[in-house]
């Protein structure tokens, strides 16, 4: 026989809805976040302001001209004007929250949520250092150190003409402090796409196939960064992702040593420093992250400047 209609039930209007809890799961959805690689790369000049100051000084040595000497005259004497580099820390970022003792009470203990929100504000703050890095792409304006178009994907021929560049330069290539940086959509779309680079023919490797991409190229190690920038305002660059081919030193950075003030507390990943203090006029529980940064172009011909289709091109 059918069952009927007075059965007991749930849902909207049943009659053990108010018998049915409404439970949060054990779960939670955290955002997605990308490696940090770019400070981990250039040249970290902290170190140097840890007894204080706000700007680091880096003279350029100039190279010496050679003479022709003759018999019984006098040597030609070098009279360089020495310039210098200025790496002005002044940046200040800072990610803070409070929550109150009546949340903090009411909160499901197994979240961890303040711990959790500490760490995601750590590393946006970490975030803002490594996109001021990359921001920095932009200032490489040599001209015989770019490379590449706007409207075209990074081609074989490029890649070799920026090696070319830098060992004509005397730039240590393969010393182990220069690397390929390029945005996700250069790495992947474009030079993934490159026959001589990927085919089983060409490289005698199954990695394009049945393993992660190998992160080198010619040798050089590669990183891969969503920080890479796009082109703006200069001829040629509107629009284009600006990816490099540098040496380590040819961007400097720093953070300032700041004191930590709160019984709970520490200085972390780059600098970045974390403080939790109670504060009983908000009844309250503040953490605080924050990182005093600077970063600068510290040689222009240390570094060359690919640039590509912000996407891929025809792909």
């Amino acid at each position: 026989m059918a069952l009927g209609t007075l059965h007991m039930g749930g849902g909207v209007g049943g009659s053990l809805t108010a018998d049915i809890p409404l439970l949060w799961g054990e779960k939670i959805n955290d955002y997605f976040r990308y490696n940090l690689s770019l400070a981990q790369f250039f040249i970290d000049r902290s170190e140097e302001l840890a007894d204080g100051g706000s700007d680091v000084y880096t003279p350029n040595i100039i190279a010496l001209a050679t003479n022709a000497k003759a018999n019984g005259s006098q040597v030609t004497l070098n009279q360089p004007i020495q310039t210098k580099q200025t790496l002005t820390v002044s940046t200040w970022k800072e990610s803070s929250f409070v929550i109150e003792d009546r949340e903090m009470a009411q909160l499901k203990k197994s979240y961890y949520l303040q711990n959790k929100f500490a760490k995601s504000a750590a590393w946006e703050v970490a975030q803002d250092l490594d996109d001021a890095i990359a921001a920095q792409f932009t200032n490489f304006t040599v001209a015989g150190n770019i490379l590449g178009s706007a409207t075209a994907n990074v081609v074989d021929s490029t890649l070799l003409a920026a090696i070319a560049i830098l060992e004509t330069a005397g730039v240590p290539v393969y010393g182990g402090d220069t690397a390929w940086i390029f945005h996700p959509n250069t790495f992947y779309r474009q030079i993934g796409s490159v026959d001589k680079l990927t085919l089983w023919q060409n490289t005698n490797t199954e990695l394009p196939r049945v393993k992660a991409p190998t992160r080198s190229l010619y040798s050089i190690p590669v990183i891969v960064s969503p920080a890479v920038p796009l082109g703006a305002g200069a001829v040629g660059e509107n629009s284009s992702r600006l990816n490099m081919l540098a040496f380590n030193d040819s961007i400097h950075w720093a953070r300032m040593s700041m004191p930590v003030g709160a019984v709970k507390g520490y200085v972390g990943s780059e600098g970045v420093r974390v403080q939790e203090s109670y504060v009983h006029e908000y009844l309250g529980t503040l953490v605080t992250v924050d990182l005093c940064y600077g970063t600068m172009q510290n040689r222009t011909d240390s570094a060359v400047k690919i640039r590509s289709h912000s996407v891929a091109n025809g792909l």
